[in-house]
């Protein structure tokens, strides 16, 4: 009786370990879903951007800059992640270049109003 139960014991664990390790092995999220996530992010940018031009309540800046920032390192994940042979890698890439810009402006605003942003300057983000 006892070596059933081991035999049980053995088949069980066999059992929730095998279940465990298909969970990582789900696919990761779409081209197109991750994309789409990076222009919501670079859209909340531009749009505390201009309510901070509105306003010019530093929070909407800051609250730019985080969007911005996390846009551009989602596109920079993405651009990663695609080959240079595939035309969407251009586009990724553009988009990513627009966020570079518009962080570059916010930082620029900021100075000019004496705000300071955290100078979080994404990597791939270069300015002559």
């Amino acid at each position: 009786m006892s070596v059933w139960k081991y035999i049980f014991f053995l088949s069980l664990i066999f059992l929730l370990i095998s279940c465990s390790s298909s969970i990582s092995k789900f696919p990761e999220k779409s081209f197109q879903s991750r994309l789409i996530a990076a222009d919501n992010n670079i859209g909340w940018g531009l749009n505390y951007f201009d309510s901070w031009q509105k306003g010019l309540q530093p929070r909407y800046l800051k609250l730019a800059e985080q969007h911005t920032v996390k846009a551009i390192n989602m596109f920079s994940h993405l651009e990663y992640d695609t080959s240079p042979r595939i035309s969407e890698y251009y586009v990724v890439r553009e988009r990513r270049t627009r966020g570079c810009r518009l962080l570059a402006e916010l930082q620029f605003e900021a100075a000019n109003y004496g705000h300071k942003l955290s100078s979080n300057t994404p990597e791939g983000c270069t300015y002559f």
